[in-house]
C-alpha cells in the first residue's frame, strides 16, 4: 500500500529582539525561534528538531532579511553544539549563545576553542560566575547577565572575575532608568531589554513646535471627511513632506505613465487609505529624528504585521486602522512621554487607542498578537492564532514580509 504523504506543517517560526551600544545604536538581534507554536512546551520537541528549524529559518528568510546584516545571536544547547551546527551559518553575522544549561565539559570547551579559531563569536547567557567557567572564559567574547535575577553585588563579582579577559558585557532584560546607567557605570558595552522600547521619560517635556504642526497634518488626514483642499495646503507649507510625496507616487513602484507634479493630483491617485499610511509614517518618522532607527522600522514592522493579521481575519475591512495601531504603538518612545498622556492627544480612532492603552477592543487580539510575537511568547500566539482562526504557517509568512517590507519602505524614505 502506497505511503501517504506527511502532511506535516514546515513553517518557520522566528522573531527577534534588538540589542543596543552604549550610544542606543542597533549592534544586533538575539533571534527567538521554536518549532511552531502548538509544540513549544512538547516534551517530545528534540535539539534535532530545533536544529533544523534555525538552518530553515536562515537558510529561508536570509540574514540580510532578517537582521539586516548586522549580529544575530543564537541559542545553542549542549547538542546544537556538539552537531557543529555554527558552521552553517556565515561568522560575520552568528554570535553563539551558548545556554546556561550547557554543562562545561572538555568536549564543550574543545568546541569553545575550534570556533574560536575560526573566527566565530561566543556568548555566554544568563552568566552566572563559578569556578567551573574558569576554562572556557578565553574562549568568550560577550557575557550577557540577566539584570532581573541578579544582584547588584553579583553584577559586580561577574565584573570582577572577567576583568583580566578581553570579554565584553551585555546587560540584558533592562528594564529602568537605573538598571542602564548602572550598566553604564559597570562598563557593559551592549544592551538588550524592555527599557529600549520605553526611552527615558523627560518630566514635563513639551512637544517642540515642529511636532504640533505635524499633529494637525495627523488630525485632517483622520477625519471622518477628509478636506483634501485643507490638506493640501498644509502639505504645501511644508517643503520637506511635498517633496517626499511627489518623490513617494513618481516611484517605480507605482508605474505611472507620466510624472505627477501637484499635491493634489498625488493625493487622488494614491486614494485616502495609502495616503494615510504613508502620511503617518512620514510624520513619525519626522518626530524620531533624534531616535535610534531601530525604532522606526520595529514601529514598520509592527504596521504591517498588524494589517497582515487582521486581512485574513474577522478584521478584514480593519486592516487599514490596524496598521495604524501597529504603528503608533511606540507612540510613547517617539515622545518621551507616556502613552496615557500623548495618545489623548492623536486624533486616532478610540478603538486604536484602548488596544494600545488598556489591551481592550476590537483590536486588542491583533495588538496582543504583534508584541507576543516580538517576545517570542509562541503560547500566546499559539492562542490568539487559534483564536482568529489564522493558520500559523500564514502568520510566520506574514511576519517575514513584514521584516521585509519595513526595511524596504525605511530605504526608500
Amino acid at each position: 500500500m502506497k505511503q501517504k504523504p506527511n502532511k506535516q506543517n514546515f513553517s518557520i517560526f522566528v522573531a527577534r529582539q534588538p540589542i543596543f551600544n552604549r550610544y542606543k545604536e542597533l549592534y544586533g538581534y538575539e533571534i527567538l525561534f521554536r518549532n511552531g507554536f502548538d509544540n513549544f512546551y512538547n516534551a517530545l520537541d528534540s535539539d534535532l528538531s530545533t536544529s533544523k528549524i534555525l538552518i530553515n529559518s536562515f537558510l529561508v528568510i536570509g540574514t540580510d532579511s532578517l537582521t539586516g546584516g548586522r549580529r544575530a545571536f543564537i541559542n545553542f544547547t549542549e547538542q546544537t553544539l556538539k552537531t557543529n551546527l555554527a558552521y552553517f551559518f556565515p561568522k560575520e553575522v552568528l554570535i553563539v549563545e551558548i545556554l546556561e544549561t550547557v554543562p562545561i565539559t572538555d568536549e564543550i570547551i574543545a568546541i569553545a576553542r575550534k570556533l574560536k579559531s575560526q573566527g566565530y563569536k561566543i556568548a555566554l547567557d544568563d552568566f552566572v560566575f563559578s569556578d567551573e567557567y574558569s576554562e572556557l572564559l578565553p574562549y568568550a567574547d560577550i557575557i550577557k547577565v540577566d539584570f532581573l535575577n541578579t544582584t547588584t553585588f553579583e553584577r559586580i563579582q561577574i565584573h570582577n572575575a572577567i576583568s583580566r579577559f578581553n570579554i565584553k558585557l551585555l546587560a540584558e532584560k533592562i528594564e529602568t532608568h537605573e538598571d542602564f546607567h548602572e550598566a553604564l557605570s559597570l562598563g557593559y558595552s551592549y544592551f538588550q531589554g524592555y527599557f529600549f522600547s520605553k526611552p527615558e521619560i523627560i518630566e514635563s517635556k513639551d512637544i517642540p513646535i515642529y511636532k504640533l504642526n505635524y499633529l494637525e497634518i495627523l488630525q485632517q488626514i483622520h477625519k471622518e471627511d477628509v478636506d483634501f483642499g485643507k490638506l493640501e495646503e498644509i502639505i504645501k507649507r511644508d517643503v520637506s513632506l511635498s517633496f517626499k510625496l511627489l518623490k513617494f507616487i513618481n516611484s517605480a513602484s507605482f508605474g505611472f505613465s507620466s510624472q505627477i507634479g501637484s499635491i493634489r493630483q498625488a493625493l487622488s491617485l494614491l486614494g485616502i487609505r495609502e495616503f494615510k499610511n504613508w502620511l503617518s509614517f512620514v510624520v513619525l518618522h519626522s518626530i524620531a529624528m533624534d531616535k535610534p532607527q531601530e525604532l522606526i522600522v520595529t514601529s514598520l514592522i509592527r504596521a504591517k504585521f498588524a494589517e497582515l493579521l487582521a486581512t485574513p481575519s474577522y478584521l478584514k475591512s480593519n486592516a487599514s486602522e490596524c496598521f495604524l495601531m501597529g504603528l503608533f504603538s511606540l507612540v510613547d518612545a517617539f515622545f518621551d512621554k507616556d502613552k496615557k498622556e500623548i495618545l489623548p492627544e492623536l486624533p486616532l480612532a478610540d478603538n486604536i487607542k484602548n488596544a494600545i492603552l488598556d489591551n481592550e477592543g476590537p483590536y486588542a487580539d491583533v495588538y496582543q498578537f504583534i508584541t507576543a510575537y516580538e517576545k517570542g511568547n509562541w503560547e500566546m500566539v499559539n492562542t490568539l492564532s487559534h483564536d482568529m482562526q489564522i493558520p500559523a504557517q500564514q502568520v510566520a509568512q506574514a511576519y517575514r514580509t513584514s521584516i521585509e517590507w519595513a526595511n524596504a519602505f525605511f530605504l526608500q524614505h
